[in-house]
């Protein structure tokens, strides 16, 4: 059986995931007519077999073992898809709560669950993989490959073998010893940012039940350029959203009186080439904070400018590479040592945790169509968090419109709670 050794990034996903907050990326797309569960059983099954991470499961290891090992499978014995017909919109968003109350199992081939939902006005393709095995990228390549082989399109791949490009070191390493201390001066000064204990968004619920709620708004395309209008300076999108973000976890902590202070944002920073940006399903994406301090979020322009500042000082910096570094020293340690890792986190008063996640996926350009369903309306996306953080905001771009997904932990927010604070975010974003 051939095998692939996980790679730092793998590793440390896997040691997140917690039967309370389960450590998955949540993937889906909705169309305009109805799917036909036997043919999807079948279009997996082809996806599967053009990406051999999709067909893994995780080799047993010992707690004196310093590494661990996918196994790939020829093939799919067993496609994990659950077929719902639900009368409505509600009944749809407790079955995505539910399939995303856990992550899908490691142990057979196939790190990936589905769940498709018919419903009157068409039907939503909801994937839960295991972050373990990839990131968001991965999940909207993995179901990209699915609609392909669904509706009979062909489905290219890069040249690079997926298995012999795995290697995240080798991919944000520098060369030079010259690079090495620019980078090294780079960290310093990131580090040197602050040191104060990220803010905390204002918790609204009476409940404490494990696992995500999610809270989706959609953006139309005259709303997405009055998004893309608030750039300055240089400013991307995705610095816009940072710093709407920032601004919105200010306004919701000063309607519950609460202050607020530094606010650190969690970003993924993409580390795959060019050649194959959007390509390979694993995990490419290592996550850097974003700050901005008190002031930087007392106006949408200021928060712009300042995340602007910061993820130009990331990227110019390298620092993406760095913390992959840093990532890659626990992978030294027995396996039995790394499970117990995570359970240090509370022992540093959670100043480790940031306020907040946001994860842009970017515009997509090229969607397939499902068949005789139709084409790809709706993207939908959001990444894991866990306590305190408690806040983990997807967005994707889609025929010019943005998709944002608020998923979020039942002990922070309840449902009209997380709908209030996604409103929030809205209106900072588009609102006079």
């Amino acid at each position: 059986m051939e095998t692939a050794r996980l790679n730092v990034l793998d590793e440390l996903y896997l040691h997140l995931d917690r039967e309370d907050e389960p450590w998955s990326v949540h993937l889906e797309i909705r169309c305009d007519r109805r799917l036909d569960a036997e043919r999807l059983d079948a279009a997996v099954r082809a996806a599967a077999l053009r990406h051999p991470i999709a067909r893994a499961r995780l080799g047993t290891s010992r707690f004196t073992d310093v590494r661990y090992d996918w196994e790939i499978a020829a093939e799919l014995a067993d496609v994990d898809l659950e077929e719902l017909e639900c009368a409505n919109a509600g009944e749809v968003d407790r079955a995505r709560e539910e399939l995303l109350s856990s992550t899908p199992s490691l142990d057979t081939p196939g790190p990936f669950s589905l769940l498709l939902a018919h419903q009157p006005d068409g039907d939503a393709l909801i994937m839960n993989l295991h972050h373990a095995a990839g990131d968001g990228l991965a999940a909207l390549r993995l179901m990209g490959s699915i609609a392909r082989a669904y509706g009979g399109e062909a489905d290219p791949l890069p040249p690079e073998d997926p298995l012999e490009v795995r290697d995240i070191r080798s991919l944000a390493g520098v060369g030079s010893v010259r690079e090495r201390i620019a980078r090294g001066r780079a960290m310093l000064d990131y580090l040197g940012r602050g040191v104060s204990t990220p803010a905390r968004i204002a918790r609204d619920t009476d409940g404490d039940s494990p696992g995500y709620g999610f809270e989706r708004v959609g953006f139309e395309p005259d709303e997405v350029e009055r998004v893309v209008e608030r750039r300055s300076g240089g400013a991307t999108v995705n610095d816009v959203l940072l710093g709407g973000l920032a601004v919105a976890v200010r306004r919701w902590n000063e309607e519950h009186g609460q202050s607020t202070g530094a606010v650190y944002l969690m970003m993924p920073i993409n580390l795959r080439p060019p050649e194959w940006r959007f390509e390979v399903v694993g995990n490419f994406a290592s996550y850097v904070s974003v700050r901005l301090g008190g002031p930087d979020h007392e106006t949408l322009g200021a928060a712009v400018e300042s995340a602007a500042a910061s993820t130009g000082q990331i990227k110019d910096g390298g620092i993406a590479g760095l913390i992959v570094e840093l990532f890659d020293a626990p992978t030294l340690l027995p396996t039995g040592l790394k499970k117990r890792m995570q359970d240090l986190i509370p022992l540093t008063g959670n100043i480790v945790v940031d306020t907040a996640v946001l994860s842009n996926l970017g515009r997509i350009d090229e969607v397939p169509r499902l068949g005789e369903a139709g084409a790809v309306r709706e993207v939908w996306f959001s990444p894991p968090g866990r306590m305190p953080l408690g806040a983990s905001l997807g967005a994707v771009t889609l025929d010019g419109r943005l998709f944002l997904t608020l998923r979020y932990r039942h002990a922070l927010f309840d449902r009209d709670a997380a709908r209030r604070f996604l409103a929030t975010f809205k209106d900072v974003l588009v609102g006079d």
